[in-house]
């Protein structure tokens, strides 16, 4: 049996419309996705974590962090 490595990748999210839109980044991660072989695992490292921040403002009254504020309704 031969095994071979694959390639360690690190792949940056990016925008959160790179999920909703089609654009230069998709397609890009959409030919990777078809030159590479299909992985047995796949190792995910992230800076975001859960927490029990209820997305209000202090207040009570905004649901929405100010770092959304440009995505489209339904977005977030």
């Amino acid at each position: 049996m031969t095994t071979s490595r694959m390639p360690a990748l690190f792949l940056g999210h990016g925008s959160p419309m790179n999920v909703l839109e089609e654009n230069r980044y998709t397609q890009a991660w959409r030919a990777l996705g078809e030159q590479l072989p299909r992985p047995k695992a796949i190792v995910a490292v992230s800076a975001h974590w859960y927490h029990s921040w209820d997305g209000s403002d202090g207040d009570g009254t905004s649901k929405n962090h100010s770092r959304f504020w440009r995505l489209p309704a339904g977005a977030v």
